[in-house]
């Protein structure tokens, strides 16, 4: 049998990127179609190890937001026509591809389009009154293709509950919720902790995270904060940051350094509104570290209210303030927490998604 995945972009890596590359572990035989490929990223990562990756020449410019109208063309017009099985990972539109009656294309859908459907995304320029006029028609068009494209796989599945109910409002359709995973790559390196366990964020560093406001209320009030990871926002972090003496922002980590720094950590915290499914908490879980985190979204499927987290109710530095009062005041089992987070393995993942594959298929060949 053969078989294609579909994904997105491959010029970054997030959890979006590590499932893909989970189910091709699954199906290892698997060609990889992308919109973007960085080489050298990948292979250091391991990811996709031996397989034939196709990407178009110039698809370095999809990395650009303003060549993103330009996606459902590439995607819809791949001849995916020799493969028996497709199964495209999209938050997108990787799942628009076309199919044939004698193929069975089955898409996972992280969530739709976050910037075409009001939910906040990697920059805030689009909230500028004058934006969202320029940007009308491109998104009008962008809207009618999403919704067109939702419609071509078989079957649909999704990372929550909170985006299982995102697919069937705007697209109409039933999606089967498969959890995603958190894994220890690494061991933590061999330092010695520190005295005062800082709070904690590992994180892409986008407008949407609203990590100015972990910076801003751990810097007014003193309380130690360590920052990993890169992005648009990385300027303007540090600008914020360099006004406090307790919030430190690492940039990039090894994997090794962000074991140490779960390992270390008094607690994470998790500031985005209608995330999609909150996998970045269950990595410190996994060490036995609770979590701050705003009510919202998948970050409600993640974490267990006073076992294994707080929440904070409102986006503002009061709420939040008050969760980290919280963590305080709770006594943790962190062996209880680390159980929790091992309900999300890679194994479970990759078992539930061969099962589903595996039941689609007889039931596509006993039609």
């Amino acid at each position: 049998m053969k078989i294609a995945i579909v994904h997105d972009y491959l010029h970054k890596i997030g959890g979006a990127e590590a499932l893909a590359n989970a189910i091709f572990e699954v199906f290892p035989t698997a060609d990889i179609y992308t919109a973007t490929y960085d080489k050298k990223l990948i292979d250091s990562l391991e990811f996709f190890r031996g397989a034939k990756i196709y990407s178009p020449r110039w698809g370095n410019l999809f990395s650009k937001k303003i060549f993103i109208p330009f996606l459902p063309f590439y995607f819809e017009r791949l001849d995916l026509s020799k493969y028996d099985l497709i199964i495209s990972s999209t938050a997108h539109f990787a799942k628009g591809v076309k199919t044939n009656k004698k193929q069975i294309h089955i898409s996972y859908i992280h969530t739709p389009p976050r910037f075409l459907y009001g939910y906040e995304g990697s920059t805030r320029n689009r909230d500028a009154w004058y934006m969202k006029i320029l940007l009308w028609p491109t998104d009008f068009y962008l809207r009618h293709k999403d919704q067109q494209f939702a419609q071509r796989p078989n079957f649909l599945l999704c990372n929550s509950k909170e985006v299982q109910a995102r697919i069937m409002r705007i697209y109409k359709r039933d999606a089967t919720v498969i959890y995603p995973f958190a894994e220890i790559r690494v061991a933590p390196e061999k330092k010695r902790l520190p005295l005062f366990s800082p709070y904690l964020v590992v994180s892409r560093l986008e407008s949407y995270k609203n990590i100015d406001l972990a910076v801003n209320v751990c810097g007014k009030n003193n309380i130690p904060l360590k920052i990993a990871g890169d992005g648009s926002e990385m300027e303007n972090l540090k600008k914020l940051a360099s006004k406090f003496k307790t919030v430190k922002m690492l940039g990039l980590v090894s994997e090794e350094m962000k074991a140490t720094l779960y390992q270390a950590c008094k607690a994470f915290l998790g500031t985005v509104k209608d995330e999609d499914f909150g996998m970045s908490l269950l990595e410190p879980m996994m060490y036995g570290k609770p979590v701050v985190a705003l009510r919202s979204g998948g970050y409600l499927e993640t974490v267990i209210e006073n076992k294994t987290g707080v929440f904070f109710d409102k986006l503002t530095e009061e709420s939040l303030i008050e969760g980290l009062k919280k963590i305080d005041s709770i006594t943790w089992d962190s062996n209880y927490i680390k159980k929790h987070a091992q309900k999300f393995t890679k194994e479970k993942f990759q078992k539930n998604i061969k099962n589903f594959v595996k039941e689609k298929l007889n039931l596509l060949h006993n039609s």
